[in-house]
């Protein structure tokens, strides 16, 4: 979902990432996401695995490319995207190490 302004902001009833070049963002809380607790998990753990993390205010043509997109929430844990506009996406080893990461809190 978009945010008035253009900006990504998260899924209907999720957060959401993506991996672009090593880094992993996710939309700031000023486009409009609820600061979810698997949300704040994934960022201190990604974090904590030494991934480099940005909450940014980003258009919809910033997921184009990524290495990888997830989604979280308190039901679902993390969640890959397999695809996106019919393009497969990959599973980038960061995402599968957060998964792992993320499982081991919850």
């Amino acid at each position: 979902m978009l945010n008035n302004r253009g900006e990504i902001a998260c899924a209907a009833a999720a957060n959401l990432f993506w991996l672009t070049d090593g880094v992993l963002r996710t939309p700031a809380l000023a486009c409009g996401v609820l600061e979810g607790i698997m949300r704040g998990q994934a960022i201190a753990a990604a974090r904590a695995l030494g991934m480099p993390v940005q909450e940014v205010a980003a258009p919809r043509a910033a997921l184009d490319g990524a290495q990888a997109i997830f989604l979280t929430n308190s039901l679902i844990g993390l969640r890959r995207v397999e695809s996106l506009d019919g393009i497969a996406l990959g599973d980038a080893p960061q995402v599968s190490a957060l998964a792992q990461a993320l499982s081991a809190v919850s």
